[in-house]
Parts: C-alpha cells; sequence; structure tokens
C-alpha cells in the first residue's frame, strides 16, 4: 500500500471525543487560512467547474454546500446544479419539475430520490427551480452500477444511462479505494476488480453528463457545481480526474468536507492535498 494511501487513511480517523472549537470552519489549503463562506465563493467564482465533496449525512455539511451553491449563483448569475443523487435516467423529470410541467408529488414519484432528499438536497433542488438553474441528473442508474459489480463492465455496454468509456485501471485512485476498503479489500480476491469497476463507472457517468451539458451550452455554458460524496472527487480523482480526460481545457476546483471533534485545529499536510478548500465539521450528532 502506498504511503499516500495510508495517510489518507489515517486522516479519516478520529482519535478523540472531546468537542472544541466552532461549530465549522473553512480552511484555504494554499494559504492555510481560515476563510467565510463569501471569501471561498470569491475565490471560486471564476471556475468553470466546481467539485463539493460532501458526507452523506452530514447538516452542518449540507448546509455549508447550500450557502456556497447560492453565493456561486449570486456572483455568476446562473450556474447549474449537478448532482450524484440523481440518475441519468431521472433527467426529464428532474426538467419537468423544474419547468413546472408536472408537480412535486409526480417528481419525486418518478425520479427515486435519496431517502435523505427532502432534509438535504431539496434546498437546493428549489433554489435552482426558484432561480431557474438547470440541474444535471448525473449519476449512473443504479442497477446498471449493481450489475457491473456481479458481472464486470461489459454488462454495461452501450446502455445510455452510463458512460460510453469507463477507466478501472490501477493508479491513485484504485488505491485509495481499496484502502477505504480495509480487509475487505484482500477478502474479496478478483472481484474486486468488479467492485471498484462498479465505482468507476458512477465516476465516469458523472464526468460524462457533466461534459455533455458543457458540450450542449458551448460558450454559453454557466458554471457547474457538482454535489458529489467526496470519495468520488477528493485529491481531484474519481469523477474530477475523469472529466479532466474529456475536458481538460476546463477549470476546476475541489471542495472537501472532513469532520473532525476540534475544529480549531490546523490541517495535516495530507489533509491539504484533498481539496483547494476543506470544510471542518462535527461529527453528525455532536
Amino acid at each position: 500500500m502506498h504511503l499516500r494511501t495510508t495517510l489518507f487513511t489515517l486522516a479519516l480517523l478520529t482519535s478523540c471525543r472531546t468537542v472544541t472549537g466552532p461549530t465549522w470552519r473553512a480552511i484555504d489549503t494554499e494559504r492555510n487560512t481560515e476563510v467565510s463562506i463569501e471569501e471561498m465563493a470569491e475565490a471560486l467564482e471564476g471556475y468553470d467547474v466546481v467539485f463539493l465533496g460532501e458526507l452523506h449525512d452530514n447538516d452542518v455539511g449540507h448546509d455549508l454546500q447550500l450557502q456556497l451553491t447560492r453565493a456561486l449563483g449570486e456572483r455568476r448569475g446562473s450556474i447549474a446544479l449537478s448532482l450524484e443523487m440523481f440518475e441519468r435516467d431521472a433527467q426529464d423529470q428532474v426538467d419537468l419539475y423544474l419547468e413546472g410541467v408536472i408537480d412535486e408529488e409526480r417528481f419525486l414519484a418518478n425520479s427515486r430520490p435519496w431517502p435523505n432528499y427532502t432534509e438535504h438536497y431539496r434546498p437546493a433542488v428549489e433554489l435552482a427551480r426558484e432561480r431557474g438553474w438547470s440541474v444535471i441528473a448525473a449519476n449512473c442508474y443504479r442497477p446498471i452500477a449493481s450489475r457491473v459489480a456481479r458481472e464486470g463492465l461489459g454488462s454495461a455496454a452501450g446502455n445510455p444511462w452510463a458512460a460510453r468509456r469507463v477507466d478501472a485501471g490501477p493508479g491513485p485512485y484504485r488505491d485509495l479505494f481499496e484502502a477505504a476498503m480495509g480487509d475487505h479489500a484482500q477478502q474479496m480476491g478478483s472481484r474486486m476488480d468488479r467492485f471498484f469497476a462498479a465505482q468507476c463507472i458512477k465516476d465516469d457517468t458523472m464526468a460524462e453528463s457533466i461534459a455533455r451539458f458543457i458540450e450542449h451550452r458551448g460558450e454559453a455554458a454557466p458554471m457547474v457545481v457538482h454535489w458529489n460524496g467526496r470519495f468520488h472527487s477528493d485529491f481531484g480523482l474519481g469523477t474530477v480526474e475523469r472529466l479532466v480526460s474529456r475536458q481538460p481545457e476546463l477549470s476546476m476546483a475541489v471542495v472537501t468536507t472532513i469532520t473532525t471533534d476540534d475544529r480549531s485545529r490546523s490541517l495535516t499536510g495530507i489533509e491539504r492535498q484533498q481539496a483547494r478548500f476543506v470544510w471542518l465539521v462535527p461529527e453528525q450528532g455532536d
């Protein structure tokens, strides 16, 4: 296992349960200084794509995502909200809801929202609806990824609800994935290739969905703010590196979320490598 992978795994561990510091802090990793949401928005407003890496069940982190998304929208005038939480086949339902053709009840009945949609994602979708922003249902259709985990990448070939090209080869992202799997990585043996491919088809599909949106809009394309689990974007890997491979001319920035009992502490060296900005937030329930 690479040293970088080991350090990343250690950075995820919490060793102390004494809660200290403010509710949250945002750190500019280039300058290693604390910043406000407005200062983050000012630094990020010139990028083509901003990735907001989240912890799916963290209330504070989701509130910060919404604040930054709103601030970026106010600065740019218009943005596109891209979501891991909706799958590509639901795009027509998302569009119909945004346009007011269907009501929210029908929208939710036909789009398979995540269980925490109302609490954590509805505010962003409603903000987009209010402001007239596009929303990209970016992710791979879940049954396809499940089939890839069982049968391999060949089972997804030609499916319109998944990326046409998927990179599931070795490299830093594979190393991080296996480190996150812990002892299960060794126990899975050859199944690990299929399991990793199922992860990658989500990354490549999200990257392809964003790339297609930008290509379709051309010079009029707005900034894309993409919400995803932080593993999909930390260290500029996952979805980020796959979007780079498709559209290397785009400027991209990553924000990530780290839970800690001591929000007043400094970032470690490895944490500063994870993203352009880091949110330090409490564990859920702290």
